[in-house]
C-alpha cells in the first residue's frame, strides 16, 4: 500500500482581492514522491562554526537572527529530517558554492576570476557587509552546520539543475523546504522554491523552520520572515507548521506499523 502524507497546510488566496486571505487545505503527498529540503543551513555562530564578528554583517546578519537560526536548526530542522528519515522520505541538502573549498568532491562552477566592481557598488558592499567581507569575514570559514549535515548517501548540491536531476531520477514531485533566509535564499537561490517551481515541483515551506535576515529593528516583529512567508504562500506554494508536518509523519508511522 502506498504511504501518503496527509499534510495540513495553507496558501494565501489573492482573489477576489476584496476578500483575500488564507485558505486551509490538506495535501495528499506520496512519501516516495516527496522530499524534505534543507537550504543554506550555515554554521556561523554555531558550536562547530566560525564565531560571529561584529565588524561584518554576513550570514544571517545580526546576532538575533543568527541565534534564532541556530535554535531552529536544533529544534525544528534536525527533528524534521529525522522524522522524514524514519519513514523513508528523501532528504536533500542545498548549499551555496561560496563554500566549495570545504566540499571539493561536490561539483562547483564558481569562478575565482576577480571581477571588476564599480567603485560605487563596492562602496555599498563595504557599507552593507564590511570591508573585504568575502575573504575576511566568517563567510570565508563557513560550512553547513554539523547538526543538519547529510546522513549516509543524502545529497548535498549547489545548483538547481543538479538537484533536479537527482529528484527526477527518483520520481520526486513535491519539495518541503526549511532553511535560510526566508526573505532571500529560500525564495530564489539555486535549489530554492522559485527555480524548482519553474521546473515543475510543488513547493511547501515549514513556516517555523525558517527565519529571515532580521535587523535589530525588524526582529521583534519578524518583518523579513513574515514578508518572505507571505510571498511563498501567495506565489510559490503552500505552508505548514512543524507540528503539522510531525503529525502527518506520525500517521504514516502508525500506518506502517499495522
Amino acid at each position: 500500500m502506498e504511504n501518503t502524507l496527509q499534510l495540513a497546510a495553507r496558501y494565501y488566496r489573492s482573489v477576489p482581492t476584496d476578500r483575500a486571505g488564507y485558505e486551509d487545505v490538506v495535501l495528499s503527498l506520496p512519501v516516495e514522491k516527496t522530499a524534505l529540503v534543507g537550504i543554506h543551513c550555515w554554521n556561523i555562530g554555531c558550536p562547530d562554526g566560525p564565531a560571529t564578528d561584529a565588524n561584518y554583517c554576513v550570514g544571517m546578519g545580526w546576532p538575533q537572527a543568527t541565534a534564532e537560526a541556530a535554535r531552529i536548526m536544533a529544534e525544528v530542522i534536525r527533528p524534521a529530517m529525522d522524522l522524514a528519515r524514519s519513514i523513508g522520505m528523501t532528504v536533500c541538502h542545498v548549499e551555496t558554492d561560496w563554500m566549495d573549498r570545504k566540499y571539493p568532491h561536490i561539483e562547483s562552477r564558481r569562478s575565482d576570476a576577480a571581477a571588476t566592481v564599480h567603485p560605487v557598488r563596492q562602496e555599498l558592499f563595504d557599507r552593507a557587509h564590511g570591508t573585504d567581507y568575502m575573504a575576511r569575514s566568517p563567510l570565508a570559514e563557513m560550512r553547513r552546520a554539523e547538526i543538519v549535515s547529510p546522513v549516509g548517501d543524502e545529497p548535498l548540491v549547489f545548483y538547481s539543475d543538479t538537484l533536479d536531476d537527482y529528484l527526477r531520477e527518483r520520481g520526486i514531485e513535491t519539495l518541503i523546504y526549511m532553511g535560510f533566509a526566508t526573505d532571500m535564499c529560500l525564495l530564489g537561490a539555486e535549489g530554492a522554491a522559485r527555480p524548482m517551481l519553474a521546473r515543475g515541483y510543488r513547493c511547501v515551506v515549514i513556516r517555523d523552520g525558517t527565519v529571515g535576515v532580521e535587523s535589530p529593528d525588524t526582529f521583534p516583529q519578524r518583518l523579513a520572515t513574515n514578508y518572505g512567508l507571505h510571498i511563498f504562500e501567495w506565489t510559490l506554494g503552500h505552508g505548514c507548521t512543524f507540528a503539522q508536518f510531525k503529525q502527518a509523519i506520525e500517521q504514516v508511522q502508525d500506518d506502517q506499523s499495522t
